[in-house]
């Protein structure tokens, strides 16, 4: 059926010690995976927490001092200027080319309508 493994032959696997001959040993050390290590520490902060709470709070200070002297500082009364429209102007890289004026249309030639024609008939 394959290599089912169990839990108990994984937790084997995971902790088998690897083969301790001459040939493979070569002075290395046998690391092993950060997660199975038995003795981890936890990172050391580079603050400690009074030094952290205290940078907080001056940070919180400050942001509060600045918000504070920029609400302060007098507004500037932007003047009302009327908006300017400026002249329409179209400018072309070539000026306009002569205006060639079309010839005018013929006279409409009048058609000649004949009047319709009696038709004979015999009860007439």
């Amino acid at each position: 059926m394959g290599n089912v493994q169990t839990a108990a032959s994984a937790q084997e696997v995971l902790w088998r010690q690897g083969p301790g001959g001459e040939l493979v040993d070569l002075g290395r050390v046998h690391r092993v995976p950060l997660g199975q290590q038995r003795l981890q520490r936890a990172p050391r902060g580079i603050l400690s927490r009074r030094e952290t709470i205290l940078l907080g709070v001056l940070a919180l200070l400050v942001h509060g001092a600045v918000i504070y002297w920029v609400n302060q500082q007098p507004t500037a009364v932007l003047p009302v200027v009327p908006p300017e429209i400026p002249p329409m102007t179209i400018e072309f890289s070539q000026p306009a080319p002569p205006v060639v004026e079309p010839p005018p249309p013929p006279p409409p030639v009048q058609e000649v309508v004949e009047p319709p024609r009696r038709l004979k008939t015999n009860w007439q």
